[in-house]
């Protein structure tokens, strides 16, 4: 592109700030800038074209003034990228953007709001020079903002019940659960008390079968009503009086009717828990009760494939459903998850599934058609 009384060419400049980088694109004369860093490029002509886009900072030239300029920033909570708890303000943004001004020279006057949407409303409105936290670059964004080049690149992560994977732990719990031990319980029961009935009144027609013998014909009476109750009917005794014949037939009735009950019972949790489990990917979270934070990017992203996510208005909040058992996953910025469930959430039965998205860039939010916008 050409500029009047020079040409210009278009480049890349990168800053690295531990393991990742930040690129911006910028206008420069091939051989003006081959002295000085990149770091210190970006950072100088960054908040220079930024000053350069607010009125406020073209009103006094800060060199006569004896004053430094003070740039207003926009920020909210999103841990790693702005911790607020301490103060000043920390984290992998904030740091980006001390060390950008640093450089240059200006102060920054941090404005703090709740959420994005409040951040990107304040620069749209001119309360805030600039916002920076971890504003994910969208195109119905750059209809009322602008955006720097992406300094990060997020992504998507699904995250699920932990608890809900292994098939032991669900019959664990299946098995001390009061749903599952009363039907039991009462099943002992009643095998006591009919092996008690059936041997009174057997133990004087076959000594064989059912030994008068309280001992020995108790026994053999338990073992009769324990596979009868099994098998329907086919424990290899015989019973011939009239009464423990019609003793007999209750049990098998009663007898089956419960033992259906526990084992209907067993199967359906042990099959909720195989569901719960069975979330792997994006197409597996159809059907799924899937949580996400209002007004952000994951909520569209989560709409447009059809899915109604459960809104909550942070990240805690999500993840607390899981662990309430509300909801089944919950899908947000890759990075804000992986730090929450390694220090909130730290030993809760939650895990990371899968990246469901792999581009998410943030940028830092400037005044719309201001001179940083791309060319």
């Amino acid at each position: 592109m050409k500029t009047s009384g020079s040409s210009c060419v278009t480049s890349r400049i990168r800053l690295r700030s531990g393991c990742c980088h930040y690129r911006m694109r910028v206008m420069q004369r091939p051989n003006c800038l081959a002295s000085f860093s990149r770091a210190v490029v970006l950072a100088v002509l960054f908040l220079a074209l930024l000053l350069l886009a607010n009125d406020h900072a073209l009103a006094q030239d800060p060199e006569e003034s004896g004053e430094n300029v003070t740039l207003r920033v926009a920020t909210k909570p999103l841990e790693p990228f702005v911790f607020i708890d301490d103060e000043p303000l920390r984290g992998f943004s904030i740091d980006y953007w001390d060390e950008v001004a640093s450089r240059v020279g200006v102060e920054t006057e941090w404005i703090l709001y709740d959420t994005v949407g409040e951040i990107i409303e304040a620069v749209e409105l001119g309360d805030a020079d600039a916002a920076i936290a971890g504003i994910s670059i969208t195109e119905d964004r750059e209809l009322v903002i602008d955006f720097s080049q992406a300094y990060y690149n997020s992504g998507f992560q699904i995250v699920t019940d932990s608890s809900g994977s292994s098939t032991f732990g669900a019959l664990f719990s299946l098995i001390a659960s009061g749903t599952f031990l009363v039907p039991l319980l009462i099943l002992l029961v009643l095998i006591f008390l009919v092996s008690h009935l059936v041997w009174w009144f057997e133990r004087g027609h076959d000594s064989d079968d059912f030994p008068e013998s309280y001992r020995s014909g108790i026994g053999e009476a338990v073992w009769w009503s324990t596979v009868s109750v099994i098998t329907g009917g086919e424990a290899v005794k015989a019973i011939n009086g009239t009464l423990a014949r019609v003793i007999a037939i209750f049990w098998m009735l009663i007898g089956l009717f419960l033992l259906a009950f526990v084992t209907a019972r067993a199967t359906s949790v042990l099959t909720v828990a195989e569901l719960q489990s069975d979330i792997s990917s994006l197409d597996d979270l159809q059907g799924k009760k899937v949580a996400t934070v209002a007004n952000t990017t994951s909520e569209n992203f989560l709409i447009e494939r059809g899915i109604n996510p459960v809104l909550s208005e942070d990240l805690n909040e999500a993840l607390d459903r899981i662990v309430t058992g509300d909801v089944d996953a919950v899908v947000f910025d890759a990075p804000v998850v992986a730090y929450a469930l390694a220090t909130t959430h730290r030993g809760q039965d939650l895990q990371l599934v899968e990246s469901v998205r792999r581009t998410d860039p943030y940028g830092i939010a400037l005044p719309e058609d201001g001179p940083m916008n791309e060319q």
